[in-house]
């Protein structure tokens, strides 16, 4: 459990070290030294990002308002929406970061653990416990396994950054496989437990995870994690940061001998009774308080091509989930604060965030989904979370323009990119609401070899790279076919340094691949983008 004084005291250390650096003691790798394992960063316009981490990206709406509240007090440029299910405030000027560390601290958005070499923030599939595909709700085994984790000090001083996830779903839309620990849903003989991989992740030399349960009873997530966690601490490479994720462990070991030092620190691990307190939240009081609508003569140009890509069913009778697109996944405050209006006319609590980054209203009327699609169009229509439109709907890192170590601006890149799909789906027009969201969740674009994006795992992947053209360094995309992850097929995506393409050309080879494809579903082909992808040749 987070002892707030303990981590008043720690922000404070923030605070010194932000106060020398604005009076020119000391430069950005010692800030970095301080702030980097609470998710606070410096950027290349000047100033700092600071993330604000939720398990599993669920944020109530009095969150966000004090979000809003928040940027607009401390001049913050944008809210963005990032891969791991957290909200970066970019553009933070460096005398109003302890501030915004503490605010959200002090409401119940605590900053710790949140970049650095530490345990990070965990996924969770966005609608555990309300989809129909779910097969249990893991978010409260996250939820406990986070509140242990915050006051377990190793789990801060680790060699190199420590990533978990859990799935509810079949669709593996937590990435289980390629993370440091994965824990997927499975039902055995009645009983709640995870498939359970360690030792995957992205980045240099991405990896599959290993499975180290078949069958993990629920309740024993977090002795697994500790375990894993204190494994890492004790053993991980230090010294060589380039070869220190838990996956090269896995390799330097060998498997089987890996798993023999896990089971070593796993028997003599034991959790207190108190952190195995597994509540799942009450859904249904939140389905009964759900606004319906009385306006039954609404006309929605649109709605049904929105109703296609947007809408999930729900485990509830004529209760939806709702996905809104928000382009560039970036907020103004002005638009954090309408994105709160929307949610108190639908009289839902809270959002949850995507690895794609959008989020979902998670529970919605039936009968109000006409008015909830008026209200985007006007209150959202700038992130076009309504408007089923390409533009600006690629799933890109944040790019060269802040990021300090990307290479190439992958918000600009992808930018192009999606004005192109845009243009072919005007040409085929009756594609647009059935193959909308695998395009835009299928191509992923990474401005540098870290995998922000995730692109070592998409049907269509992208990474930023430079290389000789005609005797001239070009700015470059290396180009990642076929990756795919659920609970069946575990496959990174396929690349060779040689197979790019040029930023500049880039657009022209995405909309020639998209035509191809279409070509093939109007010659009567049934066939997903994701299998398309995992058959191409390049």
């Amino acid at each position: 459990m987070i002892l707030q004084e303990n981590l008043k005291l720690e922000h404070l250390e923030i605070k010194k070290a932000l106060e020398k650096y604005t009076a020119g003691e000391i430069k950005i790798p010692d800030v970095k030294k301080v702030t980097a394992n609470y998710g606070i960063y410096n950027t290349r316009d000047g100033k700092f990002m600071t993330r604000i981490r939720q398990v599993g990206g669920e944020f109530s709406l009095s969150k966000i308002k004090k979000i809003v509240e928040i940027m607009e007090k401390n001049d913050v440029s944008f809210a963005h929406v990032s891969t791991r299910d957290s909200i970066q405030l970019q553009g933070v000027p460096a005398d109003n970061v302890y501030d915004i560390v503490r605010e959200c601290t002090e409401n119940g958005m605590p900053f710790k653990g949140g970049g650095g070499n530490a345990y990070r923030n965990p996924l969770v599939s966005p609608l555990s416990g309300i989809s129909k595909e779910n097969i249990f709700d893991v978010r409260p085994y996250a939820l406990q396994t986070d509140l242990f984790m915050q006051s377990f000090e190793k789990a801060f001083n680790l060699g190199r950054k420590f990533k978990i996830s859990f799935s509810s779903e079949a669709e593996d839309n937590g990435h289980t496989a390629v993370n440091d620990l994965g824990f997927l849903a499975k039902i055995k003989d009645g009983e709640k437990g995870f498939l359970v991989y360690a030792g995957g992740g992205m980045g240099r030399g991405p990896a599959i995870g290993k499975v180290l349960f078949d069958f993990l009873p629920a309740d024993e997530c977090i002795r697994v994690s500790v375990a894993l966690v204190e494994l890492f601490h004790d053993h991980g490479e230090r010294s060589n940061r380039s070869k220190a994720r838990l996956r090269f462990l896995v390799d330097k070991l060998d498997f089987e001998e890996f798993q023999k030092l896990f089971l070593e620190y796993y028997n003599k691990t034991i959790i207190p009774k108190e952190y195995k307190n597994y509540i799942e939240k009450n859904y249904k009081d939140v389905v009964n308080s759900l606004n319906e609508s009385s306006n039954e003569s609404i006309q929605t140009k649109g709605f049904e091509t929105w109703e296609k890509a947007a809408l999930k069913e729900s485990i509830f009778q004529d209760i939806f989930s709702v996905r809104l697109f928000i382009g560039g996944g970036n907020f103004s405050s002005e638009n954090l604060k309408n994105l709160a209006y929307v949610l108190e006319k639908v009289n839902c609590p809270f959002v949850r965030l995507t690895t794609e980054q959008d989020l979902y209203i998670p529970l919605v009327h039936k009968k109000f989904l006409p008015e909830l699609y008026i209200f985007l169009k006007e209150n959202l229509n700038k992130q076009g979370a309504a408007n089923i439109n390409f533009q600006d709907h690629t799933v890109t890192c944040i790019g060269a323009s802040l990021c300090g170590i990307g290479l190439l601006d992958s918000q600009v890149i992808g930018k192009s990119i999606s004005y192109k799909i845009e243009e072919l789906f005007d040409k085929y027009p009756e594609y647009r609401g059935d193959l909308y969201t695998q395009i835009i969740d299928g191509i992923r674009i990474s401005g540098c070899s870290s995998s922000c994006a995730v692109n070592q795992i998409a049907p269509l992947g992208f990474m930023g790279v430079k290389k000789m053209v005609d005797g001239v360094v070009t700015d470059c995309l290396q180009v990642f076919i076929g990756g795919k992850i659920d609970s069946e097929t575990q496959t990174l995506s396929k690349t060779h340094p040689d197979k790019f393409v040029t930023v500049e050309k880039a657009p022209e080879f995405v909309f020639s691949l998209l035509e191809a494809y279409i070509l093939q579903l109007k010659n009567g082909k049934t066939i997903s983008f994701e299998e398309y992808m995992q058959n191409y040749q390049y």
